[in-house]
């Protein structure tokens, strides 16, 4: 095999190089900017995906309850006033 049937791995010419003195990087920004800052807000209220998880089940609890256990125990108990109120 001969050294000519491998190609060498070169950086990309697009890709931005680091800055290479100490003025350059103090000319970066160095507040967040607005949508980081709205992340920020938003994982500082607590709200995580297992909170988020656990209210949207109690939603789907109570939507159950108002859905099929309400009506039924109405029914039932419809019945039992029925029967005595004749």
């Amino acid at each position: 095999m001969s050294d000519s049937s491998y190609i060498e791995a070169s950086a990309p010419s697009s890709a931005p190089s680091p800055p290479s003195s100490p003025s350059e990087v103090d000319s970066l920004p160095s507040s967040p900017t607005t949508s980081s800052l709205e992340d920020e807000n938003s994982d500082d209220e607590g709200e995580s995906d297992a909170e988020r998880e656990w209210k949207e089940s109690l939603q789907q609890l109570e939507l159950l309850l108002t859905m099929v256990v309400v009506p039924y125990v109405g029914k039932y108990f419809g019945r039992k006033c029925a029967y005595w109120g004749e």
